[in-house]
């Protein structure tokens, strides 16, 4: 099976919400002309690299993030009809200035929802953090989906958010020092950065982990240069899978070895006209330019779990 992370920049419905400060950038009023024809363009874009996915038969979790709300990720699950599959999804409101929040979507004839919850950063108005804790065959896995603060926030910003999700964490450890989670998500930092390799505490040998550290499968992908998002015509790798120490054991859940990427196929880049500027994830909007070829300015990050008996 396939689990699955993708921030799916701006994913928004066409009316504005009252009660959110900065949705109405994306409405057909606004400079974006964003309407009701182009948000299904974007759609058919995305389903169609999800759709891609595994195969050709699309992951089983898919964490999201940079929707507007639960509708336009009904919409989403409807584009992916011809699948087959029957996907449930956990979402809930956050406090984001910009109305954006993150998601998860999972495939209900696989997986049963045992539980849900929605973690809060206090005094942010940013993303909560999605929780949720998914059984199979009375085996559970808990899958944590993340939008942290933006590199334009200064660094102690996405270290708190960082360290609420570790005390989260510690909770589970403490519980079941072999439970099977996943922690997907933009957490605008990369491998290296304070939150991500000591806040969260993780490391990307999965042979040499200290107790309660966690693996970051996407490692060798940020060692060997490559990235999920282009800045300044460098790849950034600032979407990531991080696993549990459950996850490299024998039983349970179990992470495939060597099977966490970034998805990155050729339709969905652009190729610049100079040499100068290297390829980069095909966005939908440059400014107020809409791209009818475009998906996202991130590429989605994937890995391959397999159940053991």
């Amino acid at each position: 099976m396939t689990v699955a992370f993708w921030n799916v920049e701006n994913l928004f419905d066409t009316v504005d919400d009252p009660k959110v400060e900065k949705d109405e950038e994306f409405t057909p009023g606004q400079p974006k002309k964003w309407t009701k024809e182009r948000l299904q363009i974007k759609l058919r874009n995305l389903a169609r690299v999800i759709s891609d996915m595994h195969g050709g038969k699309g992951p089983s979790i898919l964490g999201l993030s940079e929707v507007e709300n639960r509708h336009v990720v009904e919409l989403l699950v409807r584009k992916l009809t011809p699948l087959k599959r029957k996907y449930g999804i956990v979402h809930q409101n956050s406090p984001s200035f910009r109305g954006i929040d993150c998601a998860l979507i999972y495939d209900t004839s696989e997986f049963r929802l045992e539980n849900s919850r929605f973690i809060r950063i206090e005094g942010e108005t940013t993303r909560d953090i999605v929780e949720a804790t998914l059984s199979r065959n009375g085996h559970s896995l808990t899958v944590f989906v993340n939008h942290w603060p933006s590199r334009r926030s200064p660094d102690p910003a996405r270290v708190k958010v960082a360290g609420i999700l570790r005390k989260r964490i510690d909770e589970l450890l403490k519980k079941d020092a072999a439970a099977d989670f996943v922690v997907i998500g933009d957490l605008n930092d990369t491998p290296v950065n304070k939150s991500v390799g000591s806040t969260l505490r993780t490391w990307g040998d999965p042979d040499k982990l200290h107790p309660g550290v966690l693996f970051n499968s996407m490692w060798d992908h940020f060692k060997s240069g490559k990235g999920t998002y282009v800045y300044q015509n460098k790849w950034n790798l600032l979407d990531h899978v991080i696993l549990a120490p459950g996850m490299l054991d024998e039983t349970g859940f179990r992470w495939v070895r060597g099977s966490t990427s970034a998805i990155q196929r050729d339709y969905q880049m652009f190729v610049p006209n100079s040499t100068k500027y290297i390829p980069s994830p095909s966005r939908s909007y440059t400014r107020n330019s809409f791209h009818a070829n475009g998906f996202s300015d991130h590429l989605p990050v994937a890995c391959r779990v397999r159940l053991r008996k």
